[in-house]
């Protein structure tokens, strides 16, 4: 347990001295900008301005998952997968502290991202139509909705490399908004790359007619439990794959 403490700790340390922490930090303040320039003169509704840029954010991340894990996986090639190879017993550990590390460092941007948004909103006129505790709410669903997807994305930069883990990104990014429409009913949680999304979307609904006592359909729930279940599943085979791994061979980059 020490050892992978220590191991977390070097990880941690490893990610602040590369772009990869630049990266979390500069993209959702400049996300945030760019949207709050177009609302100050757009005539949208307010709640409508407000749900658009949170399913935006929910929906781009699959892509920044995916250029961040290439990132991280080239990282790692170029210390020829030291963390991996060279530590005996450690390629659980390893692949389990990359995935942790790159997750924890997506909750702070996530932050950025909404809570920034909210604190500049709320000072236009009728920016004040969601509270702060709503904000933060969507900010942990769009959050953990990624994990996976995060993990997906490494298990993709480590077999094929970057240039296709940014690719899956793209896609998934396109599905993740495919699915907050009609298509997306009944078929969005074998979806990983959408579940913050719709998620997110199920929220907002939620909180916006629970003062008119609105409560969960349980077709929700069921959904939920049935992306747990997955959620499960491709964490699993994942790691057991992993522990096979021996280096990426194609060149795909």
């Amino acid at each position: 347990m020490r050892g992978w403490i220590r191991l977390l700790k070097s990880e941690a340390v490893r990610l602040r001295h590369t772009a990869l922490s630049r990266v979390h930090l500069i993209l959702p303040a400049a996300g945030a900008a760019v949207f709050l320039g177009y609302y100050s003169v757009s005539k949208w509704d307010s709640a409508a301005k407000v749900q658009a840029y949170l399913q935006v954010v929910a929906c781009v991340w699959p892509f920044l998952c995916g250029v961040l894990c290439g990132m991280a996986e080239e990282m790692e090639a170029d210390c020829g997968y030291q963390n991996f190879f060279l530590l005996p017993g450690r390629k659980f550990q390893a692949l389990l502290t990359k995935w942790l590390i790159l997750f924890l460092a997506g909750f702070p941007a996530c932050i950025i991202a909404v809570f920034g948004f909210a604190a500049v909103y709320r000072t236009f006129p009728d920016g004040t139509v969601y509270g702060m505790a709503i904000y933060l709410g969507a900010a942990v669903v769009i959050w953990l909705g990624q994990a996976v997807v995060y993990l997906l994305h490494l298990v993709l930069a480590f077999l094929f490399g970057k240039g296709v883990s940014i690719g899956v990104g793209v896609m998934g990014s396109l599905s993740a908004f495919l699915m907050l429409t009609g298509l997306g009913d009944g078929i969005w949680m074998f979806f990983p790359w959408s579940w913050s999304g719709r998620s997110c979307s199920y929220l907002l609904l939620y909180m916006a007619g629970k003062s008119d006592g609105a409560v969960i359909n349980p077709m929700i729930k069921t959904e939920l439990g049935i992306c747990a279940v997955i959620f499960a599943f491709l964490t699993a085979a994942a790691f057991l794959w992993f522990s096979g791994y021996e280096g990426r061979k194609s060149g795909l980059d």
